[in-house]
């Protein structure tokens, strides 16, 4: 950064140097046009040795001419028909606009990479006064944050009470308190309070981390649109040099005055310089993936960011995703002479080592009751059946009734357990749905969303009860994780045309999240193989952000529309204008092209921003 901040630098001096020649050629050019010419030229060799080198280093190593190669040609051939003044005020122009679309590039990355800065590089390990470093704290370490620090690590709070500033990962300004269970992430700014936190991620797997490199990286996906501009701009250049060579030529042949055909012909070269489409489109991808990051949006690549904007199904999973994570035990029943309590308990074995929500609602439940549970051992665990591990009460199983060996005849039972393979009780939970869950999918539905529909594991009656409360268009239940991908498919077999995405935000989501069109991870509880196949991260598991990420996809797409259709236009217009009229400045040429760059750069800066029904 500080090596492009140095180029920059010396990239005004330059423009400052050539544009004070500039002028005092056209002072001199009345008195000495000798002298005014020998300042054109030092103005325009200051500007240009660069461009011509970039240009030529492309064309001997790549065998490409691009848009450097094209001004070089037409501003060397402007020299050459003796065009001193026109030749030094284009080459001054085009620089201007590299030097703008470089320091948007680079503010833009500045603003990303400043979240490195504001997370705190140690950590304060509980029970002692150690700062230690960020990278040294390992999955587990529990450490202390006090009011006015900045949380280093991502976790969950295991004691104490603030309010928390979350801008920099959610791009939220409002406090949100915290109290234990909560989850929290570096860089969130604690306002008020003492909290204790184990951590849950290491430093290179934080949020924030996923947010730079994320970010980062997006250049690196291009868009379909992305890579036809700079195929188009190879093929492009070639042809209008061409067509700038028949220009000079036929006429001429024709007895009409070469200098002015040829004067045509280098004007009809600078106005065609595609830079207003080679480098808004990149940019306004670039901004609007930047943009997303900071309201808490990871959007992997310019690719994704086109996909959303072709979305028109949706399917979600159900628990964690529209349902809270903090499911609750509803209903407890024991038989064979077991109590409830050391039902609980033998549950609590099986469950201790597992992360499904249903699986942390019985921890909470153990220390409720402040129960001693031991440690399991051969603990094995089916996605979507169960668990079972040996302790010093026999084999335990716990899970599906199928699974455990129970019966489905109790209603409302979630999991069932067996001992030794004696069932032994059951266990309801309940969910809740998230507060958001009905305005998100009417905002899906507003941004061009047509059918919606809910993918789960858990039973028929609880599914079709979130589904109707949300006016979902169809819900499918009871599925196992590998079950759920039929599902999917299913969706888009029925339907025709069908660009869907999907949202979840555990193991069993990963496939539906490879094979739908776009898919949306849960961040803050989702686990980390979610997050990695996800296309898009929602940061903090709000709903409404993902047809915000849709909107901000569908804004970004009608800039670079624009931005392309008004540089085309102009350049034809420019265009005709210099091949009709007798006598078209070649600098007033340059300027609206210039200017038409200048205009689809600042507009690009803005992509994802200018968002319809917010």
């Amino acid at each position: 950064m500080k090596k492009t901040m140095r180029e920059n630098k010396a990239m005004i001096i330059r423009l400052l140097i050539s544009v004070c020649l500039i002028i005092a050629g056209l002072i001199l050019n009345g008195f000495n046009g000798y002298f005014a010419m020998i300042l054109y030229l030092c103005a325009y060799f200051l500007c240009a040795y660069k461009i011509i080198g970039g240009a030529i280093k492309k064309l001997l190593k790549q065998g490409e001419i691009g848009e450097k190669m094209l001004m070089t040609v037409a501003t060397l051939g402007a020299i050459a028909t003796e065009a001193y003044f026109e030749a030094s005020f284009v080459i001054v122009l085009y620089l201007l606009g590299e030097l703008i679309e470089e320091s948007a590039e680079e503010k833009t990355k500045s603003s990303i990479k400043a979240l490195t800065e504001i997370r705190p590089i140690t950590a304060r390990i509980k029970g002692t006064k150690t700062m230690v470093d960020i990278n040294k704290v390992k999955i587990g370490d529990v450490i202390e944050v006090y009011a006015g620090e900045r949380i280093p690590l991502d976790g969950v709070v295991l004691e104490g009470y603030a309010d928390i500033d979350t801008a920099v990962v959610t791009g939220e300004s409002e406090a949100v308190p915290v109290r234990a269970n909560s989850l929290v992430y570096a860089g969130y700014m604690n306002l008020n309070g003492a909290l204790t936190i184990e951590v849950q991620r290491e430093n290179n797997q934080s949020m924030v981390q996923r947010i730079i490199d994320i970010s980062l990286n997006a250049e690196s996906k291009k868009s379909k649109r992305e890579a036809f501009i700079k195929k188009f701009a190879k093929i492009y250049t070639p042809i209008v040099m061409a067509l700038a060579v028949l220009i000079a030529v036929i006429p001429t042949l024709f007895g009409l005055d070469m200098g002015t055909w040829l004067y045509k012909a280098f004007s009809l070269l600078a106005v065609s310089c595609p830079c207003a489409i080679v480098i808004s489109v990149p940019l306004a991808y670039f901004c609007a993936i930047g943009y997303a990051s900071r309201k808490g949006i990871l959007i992997k690549g310019a690719r994704t960011l086109e996909k959303l904007t072709e979305l028109n199904t949706m399917a979600f999973d159900k628990t964690g995703t529209l349902t809270k994570a903090e499911v609750r035990i509803t209903k407890v029943e024991s038989f064979n002479g077991i109590t409830k309590m050391e039902l609980l308990e033998i549950l609590g074995i099986v469950e201790k080592k597992s992360t499904h929500p249903v699986a942390q609602a019985v921890q909470k439940e153990v220390e409720r009751f402040k129960l001693n549970i031991e440690d399991g051992e051969n603990y094995h665990e089916e996605l979507g059946r169960g668990a079972e591990c040996d302790s010093s009460k026999g084999h335990i199983k716990a899970g599906t009734f199928a699974f455990a060996g129970g019966d489905e005849q109790f209603s409302g039972a979630t999991i069932y357990i067996s001992l030794n393979g004696r069932f032994i009780g059951y266990f309801g939970v309940g969910d809740s749905i998230k507060e958001n869950g009905k305005i998100s999918f009417d905002k899906l539905r507003t941004c061009g969303i047509e059918k919606i529909y809910i993918i789960s594991g858990d039973k028929q009656s609880k599914v079709d009860a979130v589904a109707s409360t949300l006016y979902a268009d169809g819900a499918y239940s009871q599925l196992l994780p590998e079950h759920k991908l039929d599902a999917l498919e299913d969706i888009i077999k029925t339907h025709e045309n069908v660009k869907i995405g999907y949202c979840g935000d555990g193991v069993n989501d990963t496939p539906c999240l490879s094979r739908a069109d776009v898919g949306f991870a849960m961040g803050a509880l989702g686990s980390d193989v979610a997050i990695e196949k996800g296309d898009v991260i929602i940061a903090d598991d709000d709903l409404e952000k993902i047809p915000k990420a849709i909107k901000i996809a569908k804004s970004t797409k009608r800039t670079i529309i624009t931005n392309i259709a008004l540089a085309i236009g102009i350049k034809a217009l420019v265009a005709v204008l210099t091949l009709s009229l007798p006598s078209f400045p070649m600098a007033l040429a340059v300027f609206a092209d210039v200017g038409v760059m200048l205009i689809t750069v600042l507009n690009a800066l803005r992509a994802g921003r200018k968002m319809k029904n917010k």
